[in-house]
């Protein structure tokens, strides 16, 4: 038996270690006349096929595991593929199986076997053996009694391309047979849409409807609120040909991981091959700079199925001089003082519109980089987890309370996130906002003073500049000190300048605060708005005394 679910069971730690594929077993006491069985089955997952801009493609793999909604019983049927008993997985890890209704009592009247490919028997028939703690709540056995304990089938693998299906049938009621399955299934990612530097905005257009998306259905109000964005099929095109200066190019992905890193790629360019390495720049997207004309073939694979790989190929035009019978003419004219102007020329100009295309390019992965830092999924999961905690008190009215000001902080987030610079009084209920769903898990304390003498309505700050500090003052700090836990944010004016403090008694900040995005996402982005302010400018710094962590920001010249 796994360690994870030998003995008290630690929800969290199996969270970490697996996503759950819940049986649709019924929460309601059953009526029959012995206890349904609800298989499970706790798989990890690295990819994501159903995202919001691929919602219609049906595997292929799953098709001999489909079935009908009025045969039903005995099969799960929750998950993206909602008509099958399987589950699709694209990794190597191993599965864990387990089955409600199924206890030390009434152990002898089910048996269970394993199938590979549907036919081939590789566990027999047999009696289960193994129990642990029941990991969900509200199963019921036929005599009313809630059930306390899950029987452990095993865990169980098989090779890419290969599935395998666990069967449990009651010998007292033959006619019936639980079934779930798992289908290991070959995939590499696939390019869905190109986008050049001169079509940024139809890049972010795209980037925010999946982000809104794949949180609900397509054209509904999400958690972040509802916002106007245009039919994007229209800009999801793949592109096989780019002018010369289209040589910096956004790649967009099908599929979604978990992490960049678990997409590879290796750019060919004739003979010359850059080596495989790891993607850099966001699990959806693979940018690649600086082409030279020429033609390419760009393969991609999954650091956890390598042997899988996809292709795309594209090209890059040579502009007109740098044709054949351009150079000829040239040669032949021989005037090369009035050439070597030209290029000057063309040169400088052509520095300067790749400087510019860095600065966009800079912008956007700031503002990719600051939507994706607002909150994170493990924020919104333990939010809604704590939130959750209060229906299940029957506290109706907390809940009530907490699930308005969670909404509420999602979507001005997403409403301002397109600003760079708000009012310091949105500013405060924002992070007011967030630091009381964050007291809720945690309960600490906290305080924001304003200076007298700043017009907090009147004067604008930049957008959630302050927010990954904060973050990591909780998460990193005062978290574990619960009730003990203080935190204090200051405004105080200093002549013509603004002073904010965020304090913590949480202890020094350890290395993975140090080295996690939202201290590098602030220093990026102050360096950004001070190289675009003229006469404003931003400084910061981190001091560590004792038991107590002080950022400090000062923004000079801000009350002018």
């Amino acid at each position: 038996m796994h360690p994870l679910f030998n003995g008290t069971l630690d929800g969290n730690k199996i969270r970490d270690a697996y996503d759950n594929f819940e049986a649709a077993t019924p929460t309601r006491k059953p009526t029959d006349r012995y206890n349904p069985v609800g298989l499970s089955l706790f798989h990890s997952k690295s990819l994501y096929t159903r995202t919001a801009l691929n919602l219609k493609e049906e595997l292929k793999e799953l098709e001999a595991f489909k079935f009908n909604f009025p045969e039903m019983k005995g099969y799960a049927i929750r998950g993206d593929y909602r008509s099958s008993l399987a589950v699709p997985l694209f990794d190597s890890v191993p599965v864990i199986v387990t089955a409600y209704g199924i206890g030390k009592g009434n152990v002898e009247m089910y048996r269970f076997r394993v199938l590979q490919n549907k036919e081939k028997e590789i566990v027999g028939w047999r009696k289960v053996v193994f129990f642990s703690p029941a990991f969900m709540h509200y199963r019921y056995n036929v005599d009313g009694s809630k059930q306390t304990e899950m029987a452990y089938l095993g865990e169980f693998k098989a090779p890419v391309g290969s599935s395998i299906t666990i069967e449990v049938k009651n010998l007292l009621d033959p006619d019936t047979t639980y079934k779930i399955a798992a289908v290991w299934i070959k995939r590499a990612p696939s390019v869905i849409a190109t986008f050049s530097t001169s079509a940024l905005k139809n890049f972010v257009e795209v980037y925010k409807y999946q982000w809104k998306h794949d949180f609900s259905k397509p054209n509904t109000t999400t958690y972040y609120g509802d916002i106007e964005l245009k039919p994007v099929d229209s800009l999801l095109s793949v592109r096989k040909a780019f002018n010369y200066d289209e040589n910096n190019l956004f790649l967009y992905l099908k599929d979604k991981v978990k992490s960049v890193e678990l997409v590879e790629y290796n750019l060919v360019k004739d003979k010359d091959s850059l080596g495989w390495q790891s993607n850099t720049f966001d699990p959806n997207v693979i940018l690649l700079q600086k082409l030279s004309p020429g033609s390419y073939k760009l393969l991609l694979r999954y650091a956890f199925q390598r042997q899988t790989i996809n292709e795309y190929a594209f090209t890059i035009n040579r502009a007109w001089y740098q044709t054949t019978w351009f150079k000829i003419i040239a040669g032949l004219v021989s005037l090369l003082a009035l050439f070597s102007i030209v290029l000057l020329l063309k040169n400088r100009r052509q520095h300067a519109r790749l400087k510019k295309q860095q600065i966009q390019q800079q912008i956007t992965q700031a503002e990719i980089k600051s939507i994706k830092s607002q909150f994170n999924p493990h924020f919104v999961f333990n939010a809604l987890t704590s939130i959750q905690g209060l229906v299940t008190k029957n506290d109706m009215e907390g809940a009530h309370k907490y699930l308005n000001d969670f909404s509420m902080l999602l979507r001005n987030s997403l409403n301002q996130s397109e600003n760079e610079f708000i009012s310091m009084s949105e500013e405060i209920e924002l992070i007011n906002n967030y630091l009381k769903l964050e007291q809720l898990r945690f309960g600490f304390n906290y305080d924001i003073e304003v200076d007298e003498r700043i017009d907090k309505h009147a004067t604008e700050m930049p957008v959630l500049l302050l927010q990954p500090v904060i973050e990591n003052a909780v998460k990193h700090g005062i978290s574990k000190l619960y009730k003990e836990g203080q935190l204090l944010i200051k405004y105080t004016a200093t002549d013509d300048d603004i002073v904010v403090i965020v304090e913590d008694n949480g202890g020094a900040f350890n290395a993975d605060a140090k080295k996690g995005m939202g201290l590098k996402l602030t220093a990026e982005r102050i360096d950004l708005l001070n190289g675009i302010l003229k006469t404003r400018q931003i400084g910061w710094e981190i001091k560590q005394q004792d038991h107590y962590t002080r950022v400090i920001f000062i923004f000079k010249n801000w009350l002018l």
